[in-house]
């Protein structure tokens, strides 16, 4: 069982041939945490009570080994405060139920809960929860009964400490919880605000492991700049983009603090499925490119479009797509993004291997990751391998690519065509992400009405794009 680390084992220790088990119950389920007492006496707990409470000379402690614990003056909580406990001035300010607090399942990788049921208040660090509305409790978190000054309470989280490490801004905001993923830059892990609970995506990406060395980006020794920067990627808003909600930047790290995705990423999918039809394809791909068309039309090339990037809403076939890790380019070395991350570079455009990433780039680098990432839904496997034969660098530096995989025969001609057209090794000879967007291919009722419904796109503006995209000769019959 995990144990607090930070002073709840050397407190027990220490204080253990004087502590006295007032109550005592089998303890069949984990203690997941405990409330220490402060400035309060509590005699008893409530005679229905399923915990423990455990007395030292000068304090208490319950241990919390259910899904929920409540304290209030009403006989049916837990914890039933009482003159004996308080003061007559403070206890007519106490509710029937003050507060409750929960953890489900009593799952120590679950986070911790604390409603406030009170008009007078309960306050976590001196900040008021507000009447039937939650917070998430975090160890060492002080809980104070209808006055901050009133601090009654310490909770200890008995569950192993996922923040450590972290910066401190990261964690006075947030409850760091499990690890969602790991990749070529770093990991991501399930985060929730504290204070909304609302649950985030937390992106940890490791500036070493992009620059490979050591030394810290000189991209970044303007703060000006930078803190610019991120608020451009938090003010960006499309329904295809995931949206970043925070951001950190550290001299070893950047952390991206992203709207939570949780049908996974677009590789895992792949993956899964072996390959995606193609109609999913279609409708994922639409979508990819209106995300990309929204960050072009605002000056931000993406420079690392791969399945990785690409995060679904939900485990559903049709789902909407959400293009993530728009903003990395800006907070590393500007060639960084480009260079080999773990083995060859599949998914970089030849440009950027032809000139070592020394080198400014279009926003066409762009279009040649959606043609290999197209390729790469349709059938499952990558156009450019160092399995074919020469490595796959030169490979993509020549545009050297074939239809191999059996799965390419179901696959339409007009698929294959965008796919020719959008990995042509020069840039100025490729589409743009309008030319894709107007393509035959994408000409398709029926996926149209469903990219529709799940970016939530007004009827009006598919009129226009479906009207846009038909011969001439149709429009002038209208």
């Amino acid at each position: 069982m995990a144990r607090d680390t930070q002073g709840t084992q050397g407190t027990q220790s220490q204080e253990s041939s004087i502590w006295t088990l007032v109550e005592s119950q089998p303890m069949e389920k984990i203690v997941w945490g405990r409330l220490y007492g402060k400035n309060i006496k509590i005699k008893s707990l409530g005679t229905s009570s399923k915990y423990r409470i455990i007395y030292t000379p000068s304090s208490f402690s319950v241990d919390l080994n259910n899904d929920e614990f409540s304290a209030g003056r009403g006989e049916a909580n837990d914890l039933i405060l009482t003159l004996n406990d308080l003061s007559e001035k403070i206890l007519t300010r106490i509710s029937k139920v003050h507060f409750t607090i929960k953890r489900a399942n009593c799952d120590l990788a679950s986070p911790v809960y604390i409603k406030d049921h009170s008009r007078n208040g309960t306050f976590v660090n001196n900040e008021k929860i507000g009447m039937n509305k939650m917070r998430i409790l975090k160890n060492d978190d002080v809980i104070s009964l209808s006055h901050p000054t009133h601090k009654a309470f310490v909770f200890k989280d008995l569950s192993p400490n996922e923040s450590i490490g972290l910066p401190e801004e990261i964690t006075k905001t947030y409850y760091i919880n499990r690890k969602l993923g790991s990749g070529a830059y770093g990991l991501v892990r399930l985060v929730y605000d504290t204070r909304t609970c609302q649950q985030f995506a937390m992106k940890i990406v490791k500036k070493n492991m992009l620059s490979g060395g050591s030394r810290p980006s000189t991209n970044l020794s303007d703060p000006e700049r930078v803190l610019n920067e991120a608020k451009i990627m938090k003010n960006l808003s499309h329904p295809c983009v995931v949206r970043m909600h925070d951001i950190v930047d550290k001299p070893d790290a950047v952390y991206m603090v992203l709207e939570f995705m949780r049908g996974g990423d677009l590789l895992n999918r792949i993956i899964s499925k072996k390959l995606l039809t193609e109609e999913t394809s279609k409708l994922y791909f639409y979508q990819m490119c209106h995300a990309v068309k929204y960050l072009h039309d605002r000056g931000i090339t993406h420079r690392d479009l791969k399945p990785d990037n690409v995060l679904l809403e939900t485990n559903d076939e049709d789902t909407l797509l959400k293009v993530s890790d728009f903003g990395l380019s800006k907070f590393v070395q500007k060639d960084s993004v480009m260079r080999t991350l773990c083995g060859t570079p599949l998914y970089v455009a030849p440009e950027v291997l032809i000139t070592g990433g020394r080198e400014a780039y279009t926003r066409k680098v762009d279009i040649w990751s959606l043609g290999v990432v197209l390729f790469t839904c349709l059938s499952g496997t990558l156009p450019f391998s160092d399995e074919y034969g020469s490595s796959a660098a030169e490979q993509i530096k020549k545009g050297k690519f074939a239809y191999r995989h059996p799965a390419w025969k179901g696959v339409s001609q007009r698929a294959k065509l965008l796919i020719n057209q959008m990995l042509i090794v020069d840039p100025a000879k490729r589409p743009s992400i309008d030319d894709v967007l107007q393509c035959s291919w994408l000409r398709d009722a029926a996926m149209l009405q469903k990219a529709k419904q799940l970016m939530k796109i007004e009827s009006m503006d598919i009129e226009e794009e479906n009207n846009f995209l038909e011969p001439p000769t149709k429009r002038s019959r209208r």
